[in-house]
């Protein structure tokens, strides 16, 4: 399996996707087995804030992916992206900071939080994943219209 594909998410998220290529074309995965999220999330911060026009969210994308691909799993739902800042908004559910350095300040909800808000309708296999619930709320937050 080519690790650009490992990758989709973050491509897709990317505006400035040739150049993203070429950053994830020499990320060595094997340089990440048995590391922390914050380990991995500070090593794809240095190489990704060098590169004009890669930000957060594609830093945050490239850390999950690596962490999916290790089984590491996500213990807080990270609010990064629109979808899931639009999500907890809906829900009106206030975020927290996590300060992994100085420079990295990541706005996460706890899972239970989210598992709460929505009750028996979250599928059993995710209730754990702060990932795969950060993907639930993108999508949910989709099928959403709010009255104005």
């Amino acid at each position: 399996m080519s690790s650009i594909n490992i990758f989709q998410e973050a491509i897709d998220h990317c505006r400035w996707k040739t150049v993203l290529r070429g950053v994830l074309e020499n990320i060595r995965m094997s340089d990440y087995e048995n590391k922390s999220f914050e380990e991995i999330i500070i090593s794809i911060n240095e190489i990704c804030s060098k590169v004009n026009g890669l930000g957060m969210l594609t830093i945050y994308d490239i850390t999950s992916a690596i962490c999916r691909n290790y089984g590491i799993i996500i213990d807080r739902v990270y609010i990064v992206g629109n979808g899931p800042k639009r999500a907890i908004n809906i829900l009106n559910i206030s975020p927290s900071r996590h300060q992994i350095t100085k420079n990295i300040v990541l706005k996460y909800v706890s899972i239970t939080s989210i598992v709460e808000a929505f009750g028996n309708i979250m599928d059993e296999k995710i209730i754990n994943d702060g990932d795969a619930i950060e993907t639930f709320l993108c999508n949910w937050q989709k099928t959403i219209t709010l009255l104005v």
